[in-house]
């Protein structure tokens, strides 16, 4: 008996009432592996994202301009600053000692005048006089030499204050050659343990050094210094 004799008498409902055992017993398992894979699932909705926060770290603004303000202020200074030679340092030098002296005299004739008139007014010399037991005159030019030596003593600093006012210009160039210069003196010159009246130190410090030429005598004074010392010591 055929498929189609057995099939061909029967109507469309007995067919798929036969159909259905075999569509359930195979959807079955698969509903439920659906079933659980779609309840084990994560839902998109389901997960958090994660929250990232972004802090920003505020800068001063200080901070931020120093960079260019050290530049500006190392590129200003290197353009003020000029390059000496020595002959323009002996110079200068020379220029500041004048300016030191001339401060000297004009600080000690003030400060004479104001002792003086303090003097005057507060009768200290006959208090002294009186104290130590001396003359009333003597107390008195003693006083007033003492104003007159602290205003010599403060003219240097108020010349050197004035010449950098001056030659503000050059004041880090001359520092500079003048440490130059000192390392020079600090290392030619003679010891002076050996010094005695017939042999005495040329210029320990070099202060009478006033130019180039001057340096070259100053370095053969030196030398004549050892070899005379040596010949005396032989």
């Amino acid at each position: 008996m055929s498929v189609r004799s057995v099939l061909g008498g029967r109507t469309p409902a007995a067919i798929s009432s036969l159909a259905s055992p075999f569509t359930l017993r195979q959807s079955a398992p698969m509903a439920s592996k659906f079933t659980r894979l779609h309840s084990t699932a994560i839902r998109p909705s389901q997960c958090a994202a994660p929250k990232v926060v972004f802090r920003h770290a505020r800068v001063p603004q200080s901070s931020l301009n120093r960079p260019a303000i050290r530049t500006q202020s190392t590129s200003a200074s290197g353009k003020d600053e000029a390059k000496l030679d020595w002959n323009s340092f002996f110079k200068l030098r020379a220029s500041r000692r004048r300016y030191s002296l001339a401060s000297s005299i004009g600080t000690c004739l003030v400060s004479t005048t104001i002792g003086v008139q303090l003097l005057s007014s507060q009768d200290l010399e006959s208090l002294g006089a009186q104290v130590m037991g001396l003359d009333p005159f003597v107390v008195l030019g003693l006083a007033t030499a003492a104003c007159g030596a602290v205003g010599w003593l403060a003219g240097p600093v108020v010349g050197e204050g004035a010449w950098g006012l001056v030659y503000r210009r050059f004041k880090p160039s001359v520092a500079t050659k003048e440490k130059e210069f000192f390392d020079r003196i600090r290392r030619f010159r003679v010891d002076p343990s050996t010094n005695s009246i017939a042999n005495p130190v040329p210029d320990y410090y070099g202060e009478k050094i006033n130019s180039v030429q001057g340096y070259r005598q100053w370095l053969k004074d030196q030398r004549a210094y050892n070899r005379k010392r040596r010949n005396f010591i032989a």
